[in-house]
C-alpha cells in the first residue's frame, strides 16, 4: 500500500471512530446506523466499508485503540514501591474521567462486555508488571489473588457508572483501594499462616463495612 493510501486509510478510520464517538453522546449505541456515521463523518458507504463491518466493529476497534494507548501510558508509568494500589486504582479512574458519558453509554450497550474485559486485563498487567514491588506471596496465590481482586474491583467501577453506587468517583476510588490493599496484604501467605485471615482452612470474615470504613 503506497504511504499516500494508508494515510488515508488511517485518516478514514479516524473520522468513522470519532463520528460513532461523538454519535454516542447524543443517542444510545443501539439507535446508532451506519447512514448515521457516514453522515457525521461526511464519507460515503464504500468507505465505512472498506474498513468496518458493521457499528458494532467501529466500537470493537475503537475500544482497542483507546485501551492499546491507555496501556502503553499506563505499563510505562514509574511507581514507587508501597504505591501499586494507589497507582493502579487512579489510573482506572484516570479512564472513566477521559470521557465518562462515553463510558456510560457504552456501558449500557451490548459492548460494555469489551470495556470490562479491557478494563480487568489492563488491572491484571499491571499488578503482574508491578509484583517485585513488593515483598510478595508466594507466586501462585499473588496471582488468585489479583485476578479475584481484578474482577471486583472492575464491577466496582461498572456498578458505580449504572449509577448503583452513591459515592464520589474519588470516594470510591479511595475505598476501593482500601479494600485491595486488604486483599493483596503481602507481609505473609495464606497457605505458609493458618491463622492468616484470608487462610482458606480458618476463614475469619472480616465485614465489608470495617473494610470500606477505614481510613
Amino acid at each position: 500500500m503506497a504511504k499516500a493510501e494508508y494515510r488515508s486509510a488511517i485518516r478514514s478510520r479516524k473520522l468513522i471512530q470519532k463520528a460513532l464517538a461523538d454519535l454516542l453522546h447524543e443517542k444510545p449505541l443501539g439507535k446508532i446506523t451506519v447512514t448515521d456515521v457516514v453522515r457525521r463523518a461526511e464519507i460515503n458507504r464504500g468507505t465505512f466499508y472498506a474498513h468496518y463491518s458493521d457499528i458494532p466493529d467501529v466500537i470493537h476497534h475503537l475500544i482497542e485503540e483507546i485501551f492499546s494507548s491507555i496501556r502503553e501510558q499506563v505499563l510505562d508509568a514509574p511507581i514507587g514501591p508501597t504505591d501499586l494500589s494507589h497507582a493502579v486504582l487512579s489510573h482506572i479512574q484516570g479512564i472513566l474521567e477521559s470521557d465518562l458519558d462515553f463510558f456510560r453509554k457504552v456501558m449500557a450497550s451490548s459492548a460494555s462486555v469489551l470495556i470490562e474485559q479491557e478494563l480487568v486485563q489492563l488491572a491484571l498487567d499491571y499488578l503482574i508488571q508491578n509484583e517485585e514491588k513488593f515483598s510478595t506471596q508466594e507466586h501462585d496465590q499473588y496471582l488468585l489473588t489479583i485476578h479475584f481482586c481484578a474482577g471486583g474491583l472492575t464491577s466496582l467501577y461498572w456498578e458505580w457508572l449504572a449509577g448503583k453506587i452513591d459515592l464520589s468517583l474519588d470516594e470510591l476510588t479511595r475505598r476501593a483501594e482500601v479494600l485491595l490493599n486488604h486483599f493483596i496484604d503481602t507481609r505473609s501467605t495464606p497457605t505458609q499462616s493458618p491463622d492468616h485471615p484470608l487462610f482458606l482452612g480458618h476463614f475469619t470474615p472480616v465485614p465489608h463495612s470495617d473494610i470500606l470504613n477505614r481510613t
